[in-house]
């Protein structure tokens, strides 16, 4: 995930919440963990992007119970993820939208050189950047599983 070069340079991070496992969250423990032992500062910021309900569905009762059903999950789901791995609530975010370019938007606004997601997210995310020019999107995108400490390819 950072590389040897970037021993002393700080590194923000953003973890997507969206499927991702006890397993995946213990892992990013540990690298945060590894991290600091090696001198490097990583500054993680959490987010889960909400689907965006089409508004014309809204009259309909069973929608609006969906609606905040799914606001209710993805908030229980980021305040977890967010006290196992102490980051401050100023560091999470609820985003609705489509995924793949809410997610960039908040990478941008976050100056994020690294964007973290399950396997099952990935896929998503990577849409943007297979019809896009490489330099204007330079964050990079993982999978929780392929996060090495030292790694930058």
């Amino acid at each position: 995930m950072l590389g040897r070069e970037t021993m002393d340079a700080s590194k923000n991070v953003l973890l997507i919440t969206n499927a991702t496992t006890d397993a995946e969250i213990v892992k990013i423990k540990e690298v945060i963990a590894q991290a600091s032992q090696s001198h490097l500062s990583i500054r993680l910021s959490l987010a889960h992007v909400i689907p965006a309900l089409p508004t014309c569905y809204f009259n309909i009762p069973s929608m609006v119970l969906l609606a905040e059903r799914c606001y209710e999950e993805a908030k229980q789901s980021l305040t977890y993820a967010g006290e196992f791995l102490g980051i401050e609530q100023s560091n999470q975010w609820l985003i609705t939208g489509r995924a793949r370019s809410e997610v960039l938007r908040l990478a941008n606004k976050l100056n994020t050189h690294f964007i973290l997601a399950s396997s099952t997210t990935i896929p998503e995310l990577r849409k943007l950047f297979i019809f896009s020019k490489k330099e204007q999107y330079p964050t990079l995108i993982r999978s929780i599983g392929q996060v090495n400490l030292f790694d930058t390819n």
